[in-house]
């Protein structure tokens, strides 16, 4: 007869999975040799190590390290920092380590403060570029926007006073100086006599609108060329052409005098462009050593603050000392407080 099919087991049916099944002997035998090699730390560091895990993880350590968001901390940098001091102080009991986790808050912060003073710098550094280029074009406009003024829109204060005081010659004086310091300031000059120049080769004289520009903005600089310009303004009436041709050949020998005057001039602006390029370069050159510090604002919040971590960290030092000293048995005089409050 065929040999008798064994019915399954019931311990290996689904109502009884959830039983305990025999463990086998080479399992116990495993087990035990791992048991064995993880008992902990041996050596006296390591076990000095194990028992800082209070300090490392206390409510400071949770605390004082950002540990999410933009401004995310390394704490395994902070644990760190807590192991060299635990190695440096080697802290017995609850209040000495406390301590050390003081003193580990405090350095991690003043870490923050060299931290936000470089974020004060760059902060300065990184927009100086764009900022240095909006300055110089808001200075340029303006010069070009106040030379473009028409003066007898705005007269003397006084009625009777027909004679410009000397501030105001010497407003004017300073919008000619700063048209000649920018690049757009001398773009605009040159635009302006290249004006001139067409009128000249068109026209034969220089339009009274461009001559009050140029008397504006040359007077003070070459008061012999804005008054040549606004010398040779349209006649009153406009001369018919002369047949004689000693008059035309004179009057062509003018136009061509003014020419060359104003060729000469726009040569002179070319040569103050290359100035106003040198200086805006030497300019953005020492900006930068200039913004090297935070502005006043933050230096004083950063030091204050500073200041403030500085007094805990010495405070935190000097208990720690203190009380190692008398663990030791040493004799530790009692803390010296002075006040420097004015006594009423």
């Amino acid at each position: 007869m065929p040999p008798e099919k064994h019915s399954k087991d019931s311990s290996s049916s689904p109502a009884n999975d959830s039983r305990k099944r025999p463990v086998s002997e080479r399992r116990v035998q495993a087990n035990r040799r791992n048991a064995l090699r993880s008992t902990g730390p041996v050596t006296e560091r390591g076990k000095r190590t194990v028992a800082r895990n209070a300090i490392k993880h206390g409510v400071l350590a949770r605390e004082v390290v950002i540990t999410a968001g933009d401004g995310k901390e390394d704490l395994s940098e902070f644990h760190d920092l807590v192991e060299r001091l635990c190695e440096q102080y080697e802290p017995v009991g609850v209040v000495e380590e406390s301590l050390v986790q003081t003193i580990a808050t405090c350095w991690w912060r003043k870490a923050r403060v060299i931290r936000a003073e470089n974020g004060e710098i760059r902060k300065r550094l990184d927009l100086l570029a764009v900022d240095r280029v909006l300055q110089l074009s808001d200075e340029s406009n303006l010069n070009v926007a106040i030379e473009a003024l028409d003066l007898r829109l705005f007269p003397p204060v006084k009625s009777d006073d027909r004679v410009y005081s000397k501030e105001r010659w010497a407003t004017l004086q300073d919008v000619e100086i700063n048209l000649r310091r920018h690049r757009s300031g001398l773009d605009y000059l040159c635009a302006l006599l290249m004006d001139a120049k067409l009128e000249i080769t068109s026209e034969g004289y220089i339009s009274e609108r461009v001559q009050e520009k140029i008397h504006s903005a040359f007077y003070f600089w070459d008061p012999v060329f804005a008054l040549t310009c606004q010398a040779s303004g349209p006649p009153y009436p406009k001369a018919e052409p002369s047949p004689s041709p000693d008059i035309g050949t004179q009057e062509a020998d003018r136009r061509a005098a003014l020419v060359a005057l104003i060729d000469d001039r726009i040569r002179r602006i070319d040569g103050f462009r290359g100035l106003a390029e040198e200086r805006e370069e030497f300019a953005l050159d020492a900006e930068p050593r200039r913004c090297s510090l935070p502005p006043a604002d933050a230096t004083d919040k950063l030091l204050r603050y500073e200041a403030h971590l500085d007094k805990q960290l010495y405070r935190a030092m000097d208990q720690l000392e203190r009380l190692q000293r008398q663990r030791r048995g040493e004799k530790v005089p009692p803390p010296l407080n002075i006040s420097l409050e004015r006594r009423r």
